[in-house]
Formats: C-alpha cells, structure tokens, sequence
C-alpha cells in the first residue's frame, strides 16, 4: 500500500521537474521512474538520494531503498489537473467487482499470518484500483 502511494508522492517530491517524469512503477522498494530525455537523467541522478529520503520521512518508514530512472515515455497524467489529495481520494473510492475480490481473497487466503495477510490484500486491492486509473476504467 505504502509502495503504492510512494507512486503519488512522486511529484510533490519532484517539484518543479515532475513534469518530464513519470513515475511507472515500484518493485521491493525499487522506484522506476520515466524521464523526458538523458539530461533531465543527469540532473535527477544527483538528487536521487534527497527524493528517497523525503519520499521515506513522508511515510515515517523505508518504503524506497532505491530509484532508477530511465530515459521513456512521459505522458501528460490526468492526475496533473487534480490536486494529489482529490487522486487519492478518488483513488481508494474505486470499487472492486466481485471477480477482483474473490481474486484478491484466493490469493491472500492462503497465507496464515494475518497481519502479513491483510497486508498483502491492501496492496492488492490498491494496485487494482490504480490500474483501473490507468487503464481509464474508473
């Protein structure tokens, strides 16, 4: 869930160069991100350590343990219209249909440990919600 987030965050954290990244992904605290062209790399590179540490303060915890960014595709985000509060919001008002749930509840049911459990299916839940985003099924 955290991971998801740190997503969000990206351009809070980014300032005033967000708008030629775009975060794509987060992986075992692995944060890749999206950049316009190699000199906006560069420059990124040098601040990497700051955007992790503020990214990590934000959440009180290590969430990212590294970014890497890559020269790709950076599409205008129709998050950028919207403050990243009403996105999240939005974000967690995303219902599920019944076929993701039980999805969800077959994959996680199986783990004994509830609080790993419960943990898992929020991750699962919000990686649902955030590509339905995406994918503009919202």
């Amino acid at each position: 869930m955290a991971e998801c987030e740190a997503l969000l965050l990206w351009d809070r954290v980014a300032s005033s160069i967000a708008s030629r990244t775009q975060p794509v992904s987060i992986t075992r605290g692995i944060m890749f991100v999206n950049v316009t062209d190699s000199v906006v790399l560069q420059q990124l590179t040098f601040y990497k350590k700051e955007f992790i540490d503020k990214i990590n303060l934000m959440f009180g915890k290590r969430v990212v343990r590294d970014i890497t960014f890559r020269v790709g595709r950076v599409e205008k985000r129709e998050q950028d219209a919207e403050s990243r509060d009403e996105y999240i919001e939005r974000l967690h008002s995303i219902e599920l249909n019944q076929d993701e749930i039980t999805r969800i509840d077959d994959i996680t049911g199986q783990i004994e440990d509830e609080e790993i459990r419960n943990s898992l299916k929020e991750l699962f839940v919000s990686q649902s919600q955030l590509s339905k985003i995406r994918s503009g099924k919202s």
